[in-house]
């Protein structure tokens, strides 16, 4: 089940900011189909969409339409897609030169040439303390240009895909791996038995490719409600706890080796997760609540 890791952190962190946000803009495009005509749930999970490590790329489907079509971003392309179920492409647009507007505006033609209402089809408003500020945001056209950097986020999330898919078919009561547009994180949620102070426990797995908390891709598990911070036991791996508007345990990818093989990557990151996950389903079965 377990892929082939790639080699990652061969660019610095900084020359992917870029890059990440422009996908970030994209996957907002890639969800909106999805986000508007399926079913709401309570947890927004429907607004999410799913890896395919074949396709090696974001897919969002829609199989109860007159045609089943998967709507797809190609990360490493910066494209988007419309597959039919037998992932075949009905149509495709690379982003590259086309504003978030133009872009949309083709994903509601291409979608409503399948018989289906797209008038109602808009970008999910996202909020201002999760979104990157963009010139995108005010009519700049998408650029796929940096293809090291498109190419090294990619292998990113195909990396954490993997190892999610393991930690979730050795784990009870756990979600789907989902990537939540707002945020851009590839997560799952893990339910634990219990609640505290009426709140279920849950611990949250996942990779954010860089954000306001940090500018690199960092792995992270967080437990919640979350746990006193006076508390927080030692992780493996060079992993280390955030304890700033949310406590969660960190691996950034500054903590990888720089000069090792993609195997020794992989199993400090997995090192790590177990670790946290560990510390994280403790922490909650026998601490109280902490005020962040």
């Amino acid at each position: 089940m377990t892929a082939t890791w790639q080699f990652i952190g061969t660019i610095p962190s900084k020359d992917l900011t870029e890059s990440r946000v422009q996908l970030h803009y994209a996957i907002q495009l890639a969800a909106a189909v999805g986000a508007t005509l399926k079913e709401p749930l309570p947890d927004a999970s429907h607004t999410t969409v799913a890896w395919n490590p074949d396709l090696k790329a974001f897919v969002d489907t829609l199989p109860r339409s007159p045609q089943p079509f998967q709507v797809v971003l190609d990360p490493a392309r910066l494209t988007l897609h419309l597959l039919n179920q037998q992932r075949e492409a009905i149509a495709s647009l690379p982003l590259t030169g086309n504003t978030m507007a133009e872009g949309l505006d083709w994903l509601k033609q291409a979608v409503s040439k399948l018989g289906i209402d797209t008038s109602k089809i808009v970008v999910l408003d996202a909020p201002p303390d999760d979104f990157p500020t963009h010139p995108l945001a005010q009519g700049a056209r998408f650029d796929a240009s940096h293809t090291a950097a498109l190419n090294e986020l990619t292998a990113y999330y195909a990396n954490t895909h993997s190892l999610l898919e393991r930690i979730v078919s050795m784990t009870d009561n756990v979600s789907a791996i989902r990537t939540w547009p707002h945020q851009f994180d590839m997560a799952i949620l893990i339910t634990l038995a219990g609640t505290k102070d009426g709140n279920p426990l849950t611990i949250g797995v996942g990779l954010s490719p860089g954000d306001t908390s940090y500018d690199e891709p960092y792995w992270y598990v967080s437990p919640y409600p979350y746990p006193d911070t006076a508390s927080l036991p030692a992780l493996d791996s060079h992993g280390f706890w955030h304890t700033q508007h949310w406590v969660g345990a960190v691996l950034t990818t500054s903590q990888l080796p720089k000069h090792a093989g993609a195997k020794a990557q992989q199993q400090q990151v997995e090192a790590f997760l177990n670790s946290a996950l560990e510390a994280s389903i403790a922490l909650l079965q026998s601490a109280p609540p902490a005020e962040v």
